[in-house]
């Protein structure tokens, strides 16, 4: 027997002399839940008025209710039949709308591996078990993917279930149950001060030379240094702003800069003082873009309110940047560092010269001070200085 589509039903009230729309919504599972709205007209004269509001709420709730269901693509008590690629194909389409680009780039980095296993495998969403999972965990792995990558997909997994779950399907997530890979903690590399005085004689001169001085001062993201506009510096208080980024992904096949107010954490907005040389390095490039513009009739002013900007006026791609870091870096006998290492050693730094982990997490624009400790691992010497200090406390003690 076919289903009857839910429908939305509503009434008028009266309630302390005043209409009221009472409305019966059913939810995911078809149980109606009751929703009051207040028209704010008094009963009398205005019941054609109040008549003319329900109708219209009618249309709208009713509309609202349909577009959920199509979103959802099949009846919840049905979705452990459908197949599970399916179901992840739709969770995708859902999730365009409601992610940043770069994080929906990296869902399409994982599903381009997921889709193609589990079509061969032609499976329905109650036939995802956790030994299902941990086969596709051991494929990821022998394909040589990291442990923390595998976990990655299972994130991703988790999500699909949890999404259809909230939605009222009668399933389970098989992801809980998951016997995962350990993933070993990431330890970056980092430069030390001779080596960092090393990197900044290899830049000089160079393009992103100022970008290198500013990754290894201040332990920015590469987003937020090619998000500095010139209105982030406030030269009367001598501070700058954390408040924009830039970002690089891949939208439709094509690389695509996306620029947002909206940074990876709340943590990341932050203010700093300026040092001195920074300060100096960006009145030299504001001066050199001035000659720029004069002797360059092509120069192109859509990019003028951000810092770093090429020759003609174009804003330096993060990949550009990444990409020619890297070449001068094997170009040198410096250890292999990649650019987000100058984060890591800014961080490793602070540590060695008495900085607390809270400090560093305000620095770094952490979230989680969890993170801030995986980024600081503390060094030989901090150890020492802990090993001096409880020393020095027992010898008080033993002397008193």
């Amino acid at each position: 027997m076919k289903r009857k589509k839910p429908i939305v039903t509503g009434t008028l009230q009266q309630k302390a002399d005043r209409y009221y729309l009472v409305f019966r919504i059913p939810d995911s599972s078809g149980k109606l839940k009751q929703k009051w709205i207040s028209t704010g007209l008094p009963v009398k004269g205005n019941q054609r008025r109040a008549k003319q509001l329900l109708d219209a709420k009618l249309v709208e709730l009713q509309a609202d209710y349909d577009r959920r269901s199509r979103q959802a693509g099949w009846s919840v008590a049905e979705v452990g039949e459908v197949p599970f690629d399916e179901v992840v194909r739709r969770w995708m389409t859902r999730k365009r709308s409601e992610v940043a680009p770069s994080t929906f780039e990296g869902y399409e980095h994982i599903t381009a591996r997921l889709l193609p296993y589990f079509r061969k495998l032609d499976l329905t969403m109650d036939e995802i078990s956790p030994t299902v999972l941990e086969s596709y965990c051991e494929f990821l792995s022998d394909a040589g993917l990291s442990a923390n990558t595998v976990q990655h997909h299972l994130t991703l997994i988790r999500s699909v279930f949890n999404d259809e779950i909230r939605n009222g399907a009668p399933i389970l997530n098989p992801v809980k149950c998951v016997k995962a890979p350990r993933v070993e903690t990431f330890q970056g590399e980092t430069l030390s001060v001779e080596q960092i005085g090393q990197l900044f004689r290899l830049f000089e001169g160079d393009p992103i030379e100022d970008i290198v001085h500013i990754g290894v001062i201040y332990g920015l993201r590469r987003s937020e240094i090619l998000g500095l506009r010139w209105e982030d510096i406030n030269r009367e208080t001598n501070t700058l702003h954390i408040r924009h980024k830039v970002a690089e992904v891949r939208i439709n096949g094509k690389r695509q800069l996306i620029r947002s107010n909206n940074l990876k954490t709340e943590a990341s907005r932050r203010a700093f003082p300026l040092s001195s040389d920074i300060r100096q390095r960006l009145e030299h490039r504001q001066a050199r873009i001035a000659q720029n513009q004069a002797s360059n009739r092509w120069y192109s002013q859509s990019d003028a309110a951000y810092i770093f900007v090429d020759a003609n006026g174009k804003l330096l791609s993060p990949e550009y940047v990444t990409d020619h870091f890297r070449w001068k870096i094997a170009h040198s006998d410096l250890p292999k560092v990649r650019f987000h290492d100058l984060r890591h050693t800014c961080a490793t730094l602070l540590l060695h010269e008495g900085c607390s982990l809270r400090e560093i997490q305000s620095y770094l624009g952490h979230a989680s001070y969890l993170t801030t400790t995986r980024y600081a691992h503390v060094d030989a010497r901090s150890k020492e200085h802990a090993l001096e200090i409880m020393s020095a406390a027992l010898m008080t003690g033993e002397n008193n």
